[in-house]
């Protein structure tokens, strides 16, 4: 049986290292498939993997994330992207990582100084604009966006088509330039 996140939490706090264990039971696929979509090789993906799991028992406390699962992937987006930089095959980064990130650099407003201090009102809005989308919207626009994933990935574990998950992006990212619009944004 798995243990609720709170209760991983608080085996953290009490310093039990039980919450490795219970936390790579619940995570530990999970955190495997997002740092080998990003490193491309298993054996960096393990490496990321237990590296999450010494930063997460070095931060939990005084950390206490309300979603486990979104802290672990901060951090294994994080060991991920280091390994990379630290791998002598790769000189920089690969351009599957950054490809997602260009697709929606077309909706962010300019940086100037006024927009710069707009930076926590925009991350806001987006977050607003996520938390509104569909539960089906909100998977594809994390797993593309935020987790990196192939739009072919995203399609197979949804059983949907390449052209479904394409047509959605489309939609999501035309609904959030017209938010983005409405707040006053400048794209």
């Amino acid at each position: 049986m798995l243990l609720k996140d709170e209760e991983i939490n608080g085996l953290f706090f009490d310093r039990d290292e039980r919450a490795v264990s219970e936390t790579d039971k619940k995570y530990g696929a999970y955190l495997k498939a997002v740092a080998k979509d990003m490193t491309g090789d298993r054996r960096d993906a393990e490496e990321c993997v237990n590296d999450v799991y010494l930063a997460a028992w070095n931060s939990i406390p005084p950390e206490r994330p309300a979603s486990l699962k979104a802290y672990l992937t901060v951090l294994i987006r994080r060991a991920a992207l280091d390994v990379i930089k630290k791998s002598k095959r790769a000189r920089r980064i690969p351009k599957k990582l950054y490809e997602p990130l260009d697709d929606l650099a077309e909706l962010l407003p300019d940086k100037d100084a006024e927009s710069m201090l707009d930076e926590r009102a925009l991350s806001d809005i987006i977050n607003s604009y996520v938390g509104s989308l569909t539960p089906r919207g909100r998977y594809i626009f994390m797993s593309r966006y935020y987790v990196n994933r192939p739009i072919g990935v995203i399609a197979e574990k949804l059983d949907l088509s390449v052209s479904t998950v394409k047509k959605e992006l489309a939609s999501i990212k035309a609904g959030l330039k017209e938010k983005l619009l409405q707040e006053g944004y400048t794209l």
